[in-house]
């Protein structure tokens, strides 16, 4: 797992552990994911990023493997 950011979508992700089971909190700007067992957190969503992140910082992360989909 490594983090990366979408420019399209405008999406940074971050991860800081693994899981199998991820449960999601939105939280202002963005999301955690938590293991659902053992409520350790696994990943940081930020959305936004470009005006949340320092662009250095956007810049040096790679694009995703597969984009973004808006919600239904």
């Amino acid at each position: 797992m490594f983090a990366y950011y979408d420019a399209e979508a405008d999406i940074a992700w971050f991860p800081t552990g693994e899981s199998d089971d991820v449960v999601s909190e939105r939280v202002p700007g963005g999301l955690r994911d938590y293991d659902r067992l053992t409520h350790a957190l696994v990943a940081i969503e930020v959305w936004d990023a470009s005006t949340r992140l320092p662009r250095t910082l956007l810049e040096a992360l790679p694009r995703p493997a597969a984009p973004h989909k808006a919600a239904a």
